[in-house]
């Protein structure tokens, strides 16, 4: 009886166990954790990598997987062609080496440098709020201050980005860390000033954004901060600085002197706070410089986009963990390199000097 209880028994064990496995046809598969890259809602091309720390070659620091340019669609492919011609974006992520080295301490005079450009092969930064209304021209071997640039009829209350186009240098005086400022603008002043003049006479692009409705004091507790600006294809766009929700709202305006609106176009989830902007206009792609409330340092790019829409295109976030700064400036200073500033810091047990950085895009981008 006791044997026939178990046969019993174990015919049952098994049935059990058959009509588990089959509930859902194939048995479950767990997959190795992974950490996405981008978080944007609704979602966009996603890459991941796994959590690991990110290796060093020279004490410079490796990072990501390289963007890969998509190639275009040529206009007389056929549906097949055009199947074939549309890159697995599995197949076409590459181990990307970026490398991020110091370069030097910027002057005590620059310890608020707050934007970059390099222009007509000169290197020019500003300081922020409460600074002198001039541009510095600073030496690529050792930071020291070449020249310097008067604006003339300026006010610097609060300077914090950099860009220039064909003809003009745009400098944003647009840093509102209350969110109640009703005096944004933008100053223009000649491209040719830069090589031979030792003053500038500026025209002023005067705005205010179109979806702002509380001009009320909330500091940094708003998402209508500053300190990001690229010109491109004939207008000016401008990267916010949300202290509110860590994302970048991004608004275009004309290059036109006067007043203006800046009009909302997009938003994405960069997960910090962004101080600066880059455009690469040989490959076209875009930099953001940011760095979270415990000044952890990421660049994000994007690429493959069309016209103004720089979000939808490929984008990737590369943190820098061996980076603790407060950055505020970046500019690609040719096809592959760019150049990270930072400002000095000092709070609590935390002192930082001001910097200038050096990145290698050369395998990020392909």
């Amino acid at each position: 009886m006791i044997k026939k209880e178990h046969i019993l028994l174990t015919l049952i064990i098994v049935l059990f166990i058959l009509n588990c496995s089959g509930k859902n046809g194939n048995p479950q598969v767990i997959k190795p954790y992974s950490t996405p890259i981008i978080i944007n809602n609704p979602p966009k091309r996603v890459y991941t990598t796994p959590r690991t720390i990110p290796p060093k070659v020279n004490n410079q620091e490796l990072l990501g997987v390289a963007i890969k340019k998509i190639p275009s669609i040529p206009a007389t492919a056929t549906p097949k062609e055009e199947i074939k011609n549309i890159p697995n974006h599995q197949n076409s992520i590459v181990q990307g080496t970026t490398t991020l080295s110091t370069k030097f301490k910027l002057p005590h005079k620059l310890k608020e440098s707050s934007a970059l450009i390099k222009v007509d092969g000169m290197l020019w930064t500003l300081n922020d709020s409460g600074g002198k209304a001039k541009l510095y021209q600073i030496s690529e071997k050792d930071g020291h201050i070449i020249k310097t640039l008067k604006i003339k009829h300026a006010h610097n209350r609060d300077w914090e980005a950099l860009t220039y186009d064909d003809k003009y240098v745009y400098i944003g005086d647009f840093g509102n860390n209350r969110g109640n400022r009703k005096d944004l603008k933008i100053y223009k002043i000649s491209r040719k000033a830069l090589k031979n003049k030792r003053k500038a006479k500026a025209k002023i692009i005067h705005f205010r954004y179109s979806d702002q409705k509380n001009f009320h004091s909330r500091k940094r507790k708003h998402n209508f901060d500053c300190e990001a600006m690229i010109a491109y294809h004939g207008k000016l766009y401008l990267f916010s600085k949300d202290w509110k929700d860590n994302k970048t709202r991004l608004y275009e305006l004309s290059t036109k002197a006067g007043k203006q609106i800046a009009h909302y176009r997009d938003d994405f989830n960069v997960q910090g706070l962004v101080t600066d902007a880059s455009i690469n206009k040989e490959l076209d792609i875009l930099i953001l410089s940011t760095y979270s409330k415990l000044l952890t340092v990421s660049i994000w790019a994007f690429a493959n986009f069309e016209h103004e829409n720089f979000f939808k295109g490929t984008s990737k976030k590369l943190t820098l963990n061996s980076l603790t700064a407060q950055v505020e400036g970046i500019t690609f200073i040719d096809k592959y390199r760019a150049y990270l500033s930072s400002e000095s810091f000092s709070k609590y047990i935390f002192s930082f000097d001001a910097s200038l950085y050096e990145i290698d895009f050369s395998r990020e981008f392909q």
